[in-house]
């Protein structure tokens, strides 16, 4: 359903610039009008926002120049049969969860219409992203070995418990308790300020990413079966007992971080060659209808009401 929503609400829209009215602005020499817009927006909507209006205005633009500079640099168009198959699996996903496809975009504010525009931009898009990345080599070994050493954390699986006390001084009082032979889990029964102390303080089993930072970092730097702390957290103080840990070894995830690592390079190539096209063409946007801007970004400022 996340996809099918980023599908949605995708910056790229694209529609060919002949529904006529009044000229609301000027890529490459290429008129966008007014009816270019309104064709793509919700036929329920009372009143456009004009936030809505500038997003729109500038999805128009960005197609313009992306279609037309992966159509000349890529040789990529994207036929009708390829957009065709992509709606209908959208569509059928979608009437899985229980709604339709122009329920979908109607939460966005856009028309039925819009959304075969819009699969037909996200697949030139992620054709654009394989041609860049076609070249490009794999992944060297020591950029493997960071990004496993960078994803310790969600690699780790701890099964671990706590105790959760508002202070340091009685996070360190519950560990003395528990060093001087107290069992943990009833001490944690005892003290313990959230929900885990009905069961002792225990966490069960789960990545250590699941937890925040610091906590994070306790459960696997700390000795097995062995208490430890005070730990400080956003929520309080705590004191951890981890009672196994177990992380995936460097060649048990190496297909997944390559993977993730050509993902990341991919993202990256279609970024900064979308900023470059997109950024040195020539675009006009009328006054009454907004800004166009190239910094942080390129995008439609909306006039100030």
């Amino acid at each position: 359903m996340k996809r099918i929503v980023w599908l949605i609400m995708a910056l790229a829209v694209a529609v060919s610039a002949c529904s006529g009215g009044s000229l609301v602005a000027t890529v490459n020499g290429v008129e966008i009008n007014n009816g270019d817009v309104e064709e793509l927006i919700a036929g329920d909507l009372a009143t456009v926002p004009s936030d809505l209006y500038a997003q729109l205005i500038q999805t128009l633009i960005v197609h313009e120049v992306v279609s037309g500079a992966a159509l000349e640099e890529f040789g990529i168009s994207i036929t009708t049969e390829e957009v065709d198959e992509q709606v209908l699996a959208l569509t059928a996903q979608i009437e899985v969860s229980g709604g339709t496809l122009e329920e979908a975009a109607a939460q966005q504010g856009l028309s039925l219409e819009a959304v075969p525009i819009i699969v037909e931009e996200d697949l030139t898009e992620q054709a654009i992203a394989a041609a860049l990345t076609e070249a490009q080599e794999d992944p060297t070994e020591e950029e493997i070995l960071a990004a496993y050493n960078s994803a310790s954390q969600s690699l780790t699986e701890v099964c671990a418990s706590h105790i959760l006390v508002p202070t340091e001084e009685e996070a360190q009082a519950a560990l003395d308790r528990i060093e001087g032979g107290e069992a943990f889990e009833d001490v944690a029964g005892e003290l313990g300020t959230d929900g885990t102390s009905e069961v002792g303080g225990d966490l069960g089993c789960a990545p250590a990413s699941n937890y925040v930072a610091e906590f994070a970092i306790a459960t696997i730097e700390a000795d097995l079966d062995v208490p430890s702390g005070p730990v400080q957290s956003q929520f309080g103080f705590h004191v951890i007992l981890v009672r196994d840990r177990t992380t995936s070894s460097l060649e048990e995830v190496r297909a997944s971080l390559e993977a993730g690592l050509r993902q990341e390079q991919s993202a990256s190539l279609l970024g900064d060659w979308m900023l470059a096209v997109i950024g040195g063409a020539d675009v006009t946007v009328e006054e009454e209808y907004g800004t166009w801007e190239l910094e942080p970004f390129p995008t439609v400022v909306p006039p100030a009401e």
